[in-house]
């Protein structure tokens, strides 16, 4: 299990390590340039020529992706060039929105998921099914902005029923500092987690309700109805309970999803996390930035990737036993 946990970490350091390089050379090698590139906002050409020196952008791409890697050693991620402070800081700044996004996100993922799953696999092939199943496979078809916009237009713009931006009241709630301020930014929160939400809870759906009819044809479920225990006992403690080894997978399938759909959501309803840095950051061509968001959100994939196994290894003993060779 240590070996194959080392083997494990191994393999995402590597991950990290290309997806850094490969967002280093892409947002090098894009058109534009990080000062000047606006024609709004143009510099002078010698302002400029004196900020590419100081940022060491008139070296070759090789030094200064070595140069990059070096200070990666050191722990230091650069300055910014739009927010004229460490990447670190503003990266800082923004995890906290986009985590609470994503936890709620994910609640409502697996919540909705596992509840739709489990009705269709005891509804198997009936109406219920087959309608849930279509209503599933339509949602998980959507594109999340698209999504998202028509929430926002409809429940925001037309109903007004949520706010269509932000995070919290800007005026009322600078601060969560009181049960008020709190229910604001569960207000605010409601309609970016429930677009993420509802497109990942279709497909934990249809992957639930499969896992759902895999343990339902086991021996230990017939042999627990012929005790002459109830069907909901049946299915919610025997069957579920096993049902739900493959669920912990989808912990580390989730966080991709949610990170990913995170950009798109957090720009749509101007959420101040750290995907709405990352689009102001390329539109900007902030190197150190993109970089950084890059190394961030990569790291927090792999270790959901690596947690979820780990979960999975200490949920089900047989793997235990095998060293955690799967």
């Amino acid at each position: 299990m240590t070996a194959w946990l080392v083997r494990r970490l191994a393999a995402a350091i590597a991950i990290v390590f290309a997806v850094v390089t490969i967002t280093f050379v892409l947002i090098h090698l894009a058109p534009g340039t990080p000062f000047g590139a606006d024609e709004q906002h143009q510099q002078d050409p010698e302002v400029i020529a004196r900020l590419v020196r100081q940022f060491g952008l008139d070296q070759p791409l090789p030094v200064q992706y070595v140069l990059y890697l070096r200070n990666l050693l050191r722990g230091e991620l650069g300055q910014s060039f739009s927010q004229h402070r460490p990447v670190a800081d503003a990266i800082a700044d923004t995890i906290p929105p986009t985590l609470t996004l994503a936890g709620a996100a994910l609640v409502v993922d697996f919540a909705i998921g596992l509840a739709l799953g489990v009705y269709q696999a005891v509804r198997a092939r009936r109406f219920g099914d087959v309608v849930l199943g279509n209503v599933a496979l339509f949602f998980h078809s959507l594109p999340t902005f698209w999504l998202g916009l028509v929430l926002l237009l409809v429940f925001g713009q037309w109903l007004h029923v949520f706010p269509v931006g932000g995070m919290r009241d800007p005026v009322l709630c600078p601060s969560v500092t009181s049960a008020r301020c709190l229910g604001d930014v569960l207000w605010h929160l409601a309609l970016p987690a429930l677009t993420l939400g509802l497109v990942g809870a279709a497909g934990t759906a249809r992957y639930q309700r499969a896992a759902m009819l895999e343990v339902v044809g086991q021996d230990y479920v017939r042999t627990a109805r012929a005790k002459g225990l109830r069907e909901r006992r049946v299915l919610l403690v025997h069957a579920l309970r096993n049902a739900l080894l493959p669920f912990i997978t989808l912990i580390g399938l989730a966080f991709p999803f949610l990170l990913t759909g995170a950009v798109l959501v957090e720009t749509v309803f101007a959420w101040p996390g750290m995907g709405r840095l990352s689009v102001g950051a390329i539109f900007q061509r902030d190197y150190p930035l993109v970089t950084g968001a890059a190394l961030v959100a990569s790291g927090v994939v792999v270790l959901g990737s690596v947690l979820a196994d780990v979960l999975y290894a200490v949920a089900d003993p047989r793997i235990r036993a095998s060293g955690g060779s799967t």
